[in-house]
């Protein structure tokens, strides 16, 4: 308790929140003693139902109400079954998706809350996936390119479509929200505290610091963001976003706002309490797992993200280049953060479950042989069993050098060196190809993924000595993680906190509110071991690199086939 700032009260409590991909976490938290008292999760109901969302054009928008409604649904049935503790919480920290932003009016309201906009995917949340700003990217490299300051420096010398200006400019010139509405741009990190704290000004809302280093193109060299004359040559209509952001950011261990009386009310919590700034999931996942100099934290989940960090004075002015974010002050103060990882994880074999399923459900839907609600039952009883079925032959196969292989570009590339306009590939399938050997071709193609980010980033001097995994795959999987742990050749732990994102937000919510001095103090005391640790196998090493040599070939002829065919 030495690390304890100024704390009598026998009991304190924080809650963390978490807006993921499909649903949101609320957790609370005894801050003295890490006790996780509750959770709760609710799904957003209009992105379940597949509302917003074109696959087609890699379209992924998330309608605010989702959020508020869930914000309360998670909030509300923790405090009412534990009204005690509720009374004696402290603080509260978020983190989200990133870069998930909205186009907002001068409250800094998102305009799919005006009635005008209630069903128009432009006022809504483009969540970290979508992909529709694709074109803008390339123009916005384009411009980089001649530019005489390299923005892009600190986002692996490429910007890219997963963030902040591409999607602005995207929703701004698509012709479906009146520019004229759109007073500024929010991302979901900065909303939900703004909302909190009850600010009815835009100008008064703080803007976290990880979020708008790592996709806005902000950053202290610089001034801030790049100059208004840089988005003239983009397009003046993004001038009057850039003349409304904030000159400030805050980080994550810091202070924002206060709980305003109608919320407090609304949530069960005492008014008051400290708000964090928000910050981004992945970045608060490898705070909750232990990220230290020299551990990288493996965010295992929708898709994957790692995240390392380096003390500024040893990385010194070297750059790497490919890496999706490396930035100042990112994931922990005082330290220079690295995020690189890939577009699609969990995303992929969710993908091949509907694959698998579909038409199971489809010939279930016009059979006469059972009842409803018996139909139903049993589609979802098999659909919720298929991978873990695959994975379990995936197991027993006999791989050679020779089996199935695959790429694991299903949402383009995150790194290194960003591109979204690349499609996956599998290749090596003959009449004897199971859909256990496409299973297994998938779950390798992340292990090698993986393995070129880790290379990539040692090669620039980011130190890597020890890997924790973190996320639903992590947890869930074990052959992914073996798979992962002998390609790298490496031990691979698992830690035991299995909602780490949100467990990263308690740290932060702990620090906010004064309980800990320091977030490496909140971190020792709150941070979960590792149990777990998958070992590599070394007699499967040898085939494991041969068949990644020709992971590394098919990519390359994947990738050049691809752009020939643009």
């Amino acid at each position: 308790m030495a690390n304890i700032k100024n704390l009598t009260m026998e009991n304190v409590y924080v809650i963390g929140l978490e807006f993921g991909t499909d649903s949101c976490r609320a957790l609370l938290v005894n801050a003295l003693t890490g006790e996780e008292v509750d959770t709760e999760v609710a799904y957003y109901p209009r992105w379940m139902k597949g509302l917003y969302t074109d696959k087609a054009i890699a379209q992924f928008r998330h309608h605010p109400k989702d959020y508020l409604e869930t914000l309360q649904t998670t909030v509300q049935a923790i405090t009412s079954r534990h009204p005690e503790e509720a009374a004696q919480v402290k603080g509260l920290a978020l983190d989200t998706t990133a870069s998930t932003v909205c186009m907002a009016d001068r409250q800094g309201r998102p305009l799919a809350l005006q009635e005008k906009y209630e069903e128009n995917p432009d006022a809504m949340f483009v969540i970290w996936k979508d992909h529709t700003g694709h074109a803008e990217a390339d123009r916005i490299n384009e411009v980089l390119e001649t530019s005489p300051t390299n923005y892009a420096k600190f986002t692996g010398n490429y910007y890219s479509a997963e963030c902040f200006w591409a999607k602005v400019w995207h929703m701004l010139r698509n012709g479906r929200i009146d520019p004229a509405d759109a007073w500024t741009a929010i991302e979901i990190c900065d909303f939900i505290p703004a909302l909190l704290a009850g600010y009815t000004d835009y100008t008064d809302i703080k803007q976290g610091h990880c979020v708008t280093a790592a996709k806005w193109m902000w950053s202290e060299e610089w001034g801030g963001y790049p100059p208004e004359d840089f988005f003239q040559q983009l397009d003046p209509i993004l001038l009057p976003i850039r003349s409304h952001l904030a000159t400030v950011n805050y980080g994550a261990h810091e202070c924002v706002g206060h709980l305003c009386a109608e919320w407090a009310q609304i949530l069960g919590l005492p008014e008051g309490i400290a708000l964090g700034a928000g910050n981004v999931d992945s970045h608060s996942g490898a705070v909750g797992g232990g990220i230290e100099y020299g551990t990288m934290v493996m965010n295992l989940g929708t898709s994957a993200c790692y995240m390392s960090v380096m003390p500024k004075e040893e990385m010194g002015d070297r750059i790497v280049d490919g890496v999706f974010g490396q930035v100042d002050g990112s994931i922990l103060a005082g330290m220079q953060g690295f995020e690189s990882g890939l577009s699609a994880m969990g995303d992929v074999f969710a993908w091949f479950k509907s694959l698998m399923s579909w038409p199971i459900r489809a010939l279930l839907e016009k059979s006469e042989l059972i009842d409803n609600t018996t139909r139903e039952k049993l589609a979802a009883d098999m659909e919720d069993k298929i991978l873990m079925k695959l994975s379990e032959e995936a197991g027993k196969l006999n791989i050679s050098v020779a089996s199935p292989l695959a790429t694991d570009w299903f949402n383009g590339r995150r790194s290194p060196f960003s591109d979204h306009s690349l499609k996956a590939t599998i290749t090596s399938m003959d009449l004897s190809t199971s859909a256990a050997d496409i299973y297994y071709a998938l779950a390798e193609a992340t292990a090698f993924a993986t393995k070129r980010v880790i290379d990539h980033l040692q090669k620039y001097g980011v130190v890597i000595n020890r890997l924790i995994g973190i996320g639903g795959i992590a947890q869930k999987s074990p052959l992914m993680m073996q798979l992962i742990a002998d390609v790298l050749e490496r031990d691979l732990a698992i830690s035991d906190c299995k909602q780490a994102g949100a467990m990263g937000s308690i740290i932060h919510a702990a620090t906010v509110a004064g309980i800990y001095p320091t977030v490496k103090a909140a971190q020792e005391a709150l941070c979960k071991t590792c149990s777990r640790v998958y070992k590599p196998q070394t007699e499967r090493t040898q085939l494991l690199l041969k068949r990644y040599e020709r992971y590394m070939d098919l990519g390359g002829f994947t990738e050049k086939e691809q752009k020939i065919a643009r």
